[in-house]
Parts: C-alpha cells; sequence; structure tokens
C-alpha cells in the first residue's frame, strides 16, 4: 500500500503527492501499536484472523475458489450465484470468523468465539 508512486524520467509517476499524502497517514496510523493496546485493554479477548482466502470464500455458501473475484470490486460466487462487494463479502467472513486455518480448513460459522463472560443472574 505504501509503495511508491514517483515512477521515472521516461514515466513520471501519477498524483504523487496524493500518494505521498496516503503514505505518511498509513504510516502515522501505528496499526502494530493498536494491536498491542486492544490486547492490553482485552487481554485474551482478541483474536488475530488470517485475512487469506476471505476474499475468495463466499459468506453465503462457503464456497472458495479464484474465480469468484470477477474484478477487484465484483465478487460473484461460482456455486450458489451470490454477489457482492469482494471487499464487503471479505470482511463478512472474517467477522463471521470464516479464516482459513493453517490446515486449511475453514472454521465454522458460529463457532465458540473469545467471548466476555457474561454474568449469571441468580433470583433470589
Amino acid at each position: 500500500m505504501v509503495r511508491s508512486a514517483r515512477g521515472t524520467i521516461t514515466a513520471p509517476g501519477v498524483n504523487v503527492r496524493a500518494k505521498a499524502g496516503l503514505n505518511r497517514s498509513i504510516h502515522s496510523a501505528g496499526w502494530g501499536r493498536l494491536a498491542r493496546r486492544l490486547e492490553h485493554k482485552a487481554a485474551g479477548r482478541l483474536e488475530k484472523i488470517n485475512p487469506a482466502y476471505t476474499s475468495q470464500t463466499c459468506h453465503a455458501c462457503g464456497h472458495r475458489a479464484a474465480d469468484n473475484r470477477e474484478s477487484q470490486a465484483v465478487f460473484r460466487c461460482r456455486a450458489c450465484g451470490h454477489v457482492d462487494h469482494a471487499d464487503v463479502n471479505a470482511a463478512k467472513n472474517i467477522a463471521a470468523g470464516r479464516a482459513v486455518t493453517a490446515r486449511g480448513a475453514l472454521q465454522p460459522l458460529g463457532g465458540a468465539l473469545n467471548r466476555e463472560p457474561q454474568p449469571v443472574s441468580s433470583s433470589a
């Protein structure tokens, strides 16, 4: 995301100033610091989801194929026909915990996540 937009002498870059401003804002965001603070505030409850293949996996049926991504923005499932914006589909998969495990299997939808314990109410 922070690759240079300068180009070469024969083919100069486009929107170099805008890209430089975007690079500054990305670097100043401090994503690693945010993750450390969240882990400190919510010890044991922060779950890092691997985003690999989430934009190729259908949120509706779970089918994963590289052909599901028609373009950078369009997601169309080849199995069930579900259509969505590719980034929105990936965000739904991440939010539902449908990330690919180290062995390549999908984590189940609605499975147990690290959730905050609920107080038990006692009736007197």
